[in-house]
């Protein structure tokens, strides 16, 4: 009885030791944002610093180009994870804006031109943590709400991340308050507004500024 115990623990322990990584490789989703185009792929792995992405790594690329119309309103990017590979800080900050994304990390592929960013900052809700890279080798991490002690899964919050992040600094700040919200998704900052959706009973958040 023993003996076969032993064999049933060694055989679970192969299984789960063949399992596992499987279980534990996850799909990555990488934003590649251009001047005149945008496009949402998901990847079997993580590719190197802005590298050319091909078919064989890559599939179900989507483009979305149309959130360079100023005109339309596309949905908001809903991720857990995702890397956006930019040479536009402009419109990087018109595909995040208003965004659902627990993790993300921006690269700078290119040095940006010195040309003025029409729009001062952008929003995601939830974040979590924030990775940003201007050059290889030259990154910034960030724990949203860590300066006040927010819970790492705190689902009330929102990031207010100023376009100047996107355009190459040697440092990067942040700071946290605690306010309101009202009915209507208003807080005390008037040129922010957040979404209620799944957030009904929501009253207070943590909004965090990046700059």
């Amino acid at each position: 009885m023993i003996l076969c115990s032993q064999m049933a623990f060694a055989v679970f322990h192969c299984i789960l030791w063949f399992t596992v990584p499987v279980f534990l490789r996850s799909e990555f989703k990488v934003a590649y944002v251009t001047e005149r185009s945008v496009y949402m792929c998901t990847c079997a792995q993580e590719l190197a610093f802005c590298e050319k992405m091909n078919s064989s790594e890559c599939s179900n690329c989507k483009d979305q180009t149309s959130v360079l119309l100023r005109g339309e309103s596309p949905s908001p990017v809903q991720k857990k994870r995702l890397t956006v590979w930019y040479t536009s800080p402009l419109n990087v900050a018109l595909l995040l804006n208003n965004s659902e994304i627990r993790h993300l990390s921006l690269v700078q592929c290119r040095p940006a031109t010195d040309q003025p960013i029409a729009i001062d900052f952008f929003t995601v809700q939830r974040l979590e943590t924030l990775t940003v890279t201007w050059k290889p080798g030259q990154s910034h991490d960030v724990i949203i709400g860590k300066d006040r002690g927010a819970p790492y899964h705190e689902e009330a919050r929102i990031a207010v991340i100023h376009t100047s992040v996107l355009t190459g600094k040697t440092e990067l700040k942040s700071y946290t308050v605690q306010t309101k919200v009202d009915p209507s998704g208003t807080m005390s900052f008037p040129d922010i507004f957040l979404s209620r959706t799944g957030l009904s009973e929501l009253s207070r958040i943590f909004v965090t500024f990046l700059y």
